[in-house]
């Protein structure tokens, strides 16, 4: 019996900390992909709100699944959209011929693999979708998993609004071990301790670190920013009447 070839080594991104929750949402999109009808998925939602670390997650959970891989094309650089071919080529390792256009080389790499294409920043060069639509039609075993502010509008796209993460009742405020459950409040807490090492959730502390990450909407990227800042701005003080204008600040009370 042949043994079947060896999944490739992922050629994505591995991010230097932990992702903090989205297990519903990675189950989620990975129920969508292993859909033989979904191969055309978009995560979308508003900057910060995690969408690459959502689609890196589900990369490494899927990676296995796909004969010829994973293969992760960084868009965020590229302005261009006649660009987006030779990007993907270069994730894929196809050397552009002088004389046939790179997305043939492309569609010629890709027909009879069954891979994850991963675009990651993809609002920014929009028009390329219709590239995207040729990948598909051109590959039957491709399925592409797209991160954009705005969707493609391609025929067969699922698209999926990623969530900012969950965030306590600002009209309860529950006891810190209740409220450190929150995907919101874990993330901030994780991102504190990394920046001051004796950082703990406590009474005093909880109902200012959950007005933050409140006033920042749950948005990941935010909420990482402003625990990264823990030791100029210790959560611990006095709230302003301004809760989306300024910051607590344990010396000099409101600062807005």
């Amino acid at each position: 019996m042949a043994t079947p070839p060896p999944t490739p080594a992922p050629n994505f991104p591995v991010p230097l900390t932990p992702l903090i929750g989205r297990e519903r949402e990675a189950a989620a999109v990975c129920a969508l992909l292993s859909d033989d009808g979904v191969r055309l998925l978009t995560l979308t939602g508003p900057g910060g709100v995690g969408k690459t670390r959502l689609a890196l997650r589900v990369a490494e959970a899927l990676a296995a699944d796909f004969v010829a891989g994973v293969a992760f094309v960084p868009l965020a650089a590229i302005r261009d959209p006649d660009l987006v071919a030779s990007a993907i080529a270069q994730a894929l390792g196809v050397c552009e011929a002088r004389d046939r256009p790179v997305a043939e080389g492309v569609k010629r790499h890709l027909r009879r693999r069954a891979l994850l294409l991963v675009l990651d920043n993809f609002e920014q060069v929009l028009p390329a979708a219709a590239l995207v639509g040729d990948l598909l039609a051109a590959a039957p075993n491709l399925a592409v998993l797209v991160t954009s502010r705005a969707v493609l509008h391609l025929y067969g796209e699922q698209v999926f609004a990623v969530p900012p993460l969950a965030l306590p009742d600002p009209a309860r405020q529950p006891p810190p071990e209740e409220l450190a459950r929150y995907e919101a409040i874990r993330l901030f807490t994780e991102r504190a301790r990394a920046a001051r090492a004796d950082f703990r959730l406590t009474e005093a502390d909880a109902p200012a670190v959950a007005a933050i990450c409140a006033r920042l909407d749950g948005l990941p990227l935010a909420i990482e920013l402003a625990a990264a800042r823990i030791g100029l701005l210790p959560p611990r003080g006095s709230m302003c009447s301004h809760p989306r204008r300024c910051w607590p600040d344990s010396n000099t009370g409101c600062r807005c």
